[in-house]
């Protein structure tokens, strides 16, 4: 019975500090830094922003091929997109005419869909992070 007793206490007293280890709140430290709950929530807060900011935006590719026929598009686009931007991107071999700054992913989706009636071939691009100089 003793050596039971001997097994079973190291094991109460793992679990008990294990339960007490859970109820003591933990202190995040940052460049040294202690910060308080709300202050965590602002710092989160603030990364998120700046990513959201170095982050591109969601663009519609509309044609990939040579300059002239590219402008020749560009001209002759449809009046319903024409207040998003747009612009002639050259990627080797081709230029390509992308429109639209969308935030999110459902909006360009939705937008896709109405360039695609018009531009069968017009493909989502995903947003690329931008490079601080």
């Amino acid at each position: 019975m003793k050596h039971k007793t001997f097994y079973i206490l190291p094991f109460l007293v793992l679990y008990t500090g294990f339960s007490l280890a859970q109820e003591i709140s933990i202190k995040v430290e940052t460049d040294s830094l202690i910060l308080t709950d709300s202050e965590k929530h602002t710092a989160l807060l603030e990364a998120f922003i700046s990513y959201q900011k170095g982050r591109g935006d969601y663009r519609i590719q509309i044609y990939s091929g040579p300059l002239d026929q590219t402008e020749e598009l560009l001209k002759n686009l449809d009046e319903s997109f024409s207040e998003w931007p747009r612009s002639i991107d050259f990627e080797s071999p081709s230029f390509r005419l992308r429109i639209g700054t969308f935030k999110t992913r459902l909006e360009a989706e939705k937008n896709l869909i109405a360039v695609r009636k018009k531009y069968p071939a017009a493909v989502l691009l995903k947003p690329q992070i931008l490079k601080n100089n």
